[in-house]
């Protein structure tokens, strides 16, 4: 890194804070393990939504503005393409979004030479309730998790670890829920 300084730094993790495409261009070329990114969203155009109990204006800033699919599908070629020159080739990328935007994301990292590993779902416990009644509650976003393709060099990813987690989870989720709803449970 030569002009930009991390916003936030612990042991090896480093947080910047600034214009992506300036701290992008400034990052030394496969230095990065691991990128997580929560581009915009391009939803703020003065619609409504409800905070807090209170109906307020959807404008987060110039950065959310409402733009067309090209400019959209462009700026997001862009900042992945920037990127890949900077993860290392066992490296990966998460991204996260909503329908508005994911989409072309998925597309614009196929197009810049990476491979989707997952698309995981992030399910939202308190959505923004659904004020128009015109279309299901947003209770969700995605996640997609990618690595550059066609490289010899395979991600990491801790599989043993991941599955005790989630084994644990799941088991102690079954139990809470066994023990509320005793009808669900049966022996043969």
């Amino acid at each position: 890194m030569n002009k930009v300084k991390p916003y936030y730094e612990v042991n090896n993790f480093t947080l910047f804070h600034g214009d992506t495409f300036e701290i992008l261009k400034s990052i030394k070329s496969k230095s990065i393990d691991m990128i997580f990114a929560d581009p915009p969203y391009f939803l703020s155009g003065d619609g409504i939504t409800c905070s807090g109990g209170k109906m307020v204006i959807v404008n987060k800033g110039n950065w959310d503005k409402k733009i067309s699919i090209k400019e959209k599908h462009n700026f997001n070629k862009k900042w992945i393409r920037l990127c890949k020159r900077i993860l290392k080739d066992n490296g990966t990328i998460w991204i996260s979004g909503t329908m508005h935007n994911i989409y072309s994301i998925g597309v614009a990292l196929e197009e810049e030479g990476f491979k989707i590993i997952n698309n995981i779902t992030w399910k939202k416990i308190n959505p923004p309730p659904n004020i128009s009644c015109r279309c299901f509650v947003h209770s969700t976003e995605t996640i997609l998790w990618a690595m550059k393709d066609n490289v010899k060099e395979k991600h990491k990813f801790n599989y043993k670890l991941m599955r005790e987690l989630n084994d644990n989870k799941v088991k102690r989720n079954m139990a809470n829920i066994l023990r509320r709803n005793p009808l669900l449970y049966w022996k043969e």
